[in-house]
């Protein structure tokens, strides 16, 4: 199998997601950064945890020939800003997903692509947007009641008392930042630029670091058991494309869950995959959300 570094080799980077946005969401309580990037029907694209929105820089490319790419950093990831009244926890940051959405340069209808934490928020969103979206494409995210052992130890751990401390002395030690991403990115190569990328502003901004605890501080793998209710909500088409090594979020969790929709839902396997399969196979990733979205808008028109 080609290694990482020759698969993306002749893929195009964003460079508008990896510089400052042009534009902002202010939602009184947080201020996101956002971009508008392509042309064509809209997808809002929505992070995971602990990345912003620069993890799509190598999908957005790809997705803007066909696709007007709507990307924001969350509340406490990236660039955003956030206050002691920005919403916590799962169902929190689905909220602040929903108003974001009410302030996009959107049209009636649009798709959501998401992943990890962000399939989560997402589905919740949908489920209340009967009409308005038209499909869902998500890669590796939360099976809600059906969580892998690994899920479940970590969320654990996370709440013990010193955890925080712990993280924070853990990733000032760059072999410790890349070890962290071993369960998620299968190539050593794309370990390392997610490290350098995504974690080391954390270890040296106190500011970044407390971000990821607007979603982490307290959580609870039950916090996205509403998803389950979700699904029996959402008609719209749904696009489940996962690395099928993944083992944060198991291919077999996976299986069980397309039967949970209440419209058509589909699982493509992406051999070799973990958690973070958008990032290690962007080509494969958006060929699937291309071809998922094309069909999706025509049949709506």
């Amino acid at each position: 199998m080609p290694t990482f570094t020759e698969r993306v080799a002749s893929l195009t980077i964003s460079e508008e997601l990896m510089t400052a946005p042009d534009r902002w969401i202010d939602l009184g309580h947080a201020r996101l950064p956002y971009w508008v990037i392509g042309d064509g029907p809209p997808l809002v694209l929505v992070h995971g945890w602990p990345v912003d929105a620069r993890t799509w820089r190598r999908v957005v490319p790809l997705l803007a020939e066909r696709f007007t790419c709507h990307v924001i950093d969350l509340p406490g990831a990236g660039r955003s800003t956030w206050t002691r009244e920005t919403p916590r926890g799962c169902d929190g940051l689905a909220t602040s997903l929903s108003q974001a959405i009410d302030k996009m340069e959107l049209d009636a209808r649009f798709g959501f692509v998401a992943f990890d934490s962000g399939g989560g928020f997402a589905r919740k969103v949908a489920a209340e947007l009967p009409e308005r979206v038209v499909g869902l494409a998500l890669g590796n995210t939360e099976t809600p009641k059906d969580y892998s052992r690994l899920f479940l130890a970590a969320l654990r751990n996370g709440r013990r008392f010193g955890a925080r401390t712990a993280m924070w002395i853990g990733l000032q030690f760059a072999s410790i930042r890349e070890k962290a991403w071993e369960t998620s990115a299968t190539d050593p190569a794309l370990r390392k630029e997610l490290a350098e990328l995504f974690v080391r502003p954390l270890a040296r901004d106190r500011r970044r670091f407390a971000g990821v605890f607007v979603l982490a501080d307290g959580l609870r793998a039950e916090d996205f058991d509403g998803c389950y209710e979700a699904h029996r909500k959402i008609t719209a088409p749904v696009r489940l494309i996962w690395g099928a090594d993944d083992p944060w979020f198991k291919l077999d969790a996976a299986e069980r869950m397309v039967e949970q929709f209440a419209g058509p839902a589909t699982l493509i396997e992406v051999p070799g995959g973990k958690l973070f399969a958008h990032e290690e196979f962007p080509d494969v990733f958006a060929e699937q959300v291309i071809n998922h979205f094309t069909a999706a808008f025509s049949e709506r028109e």
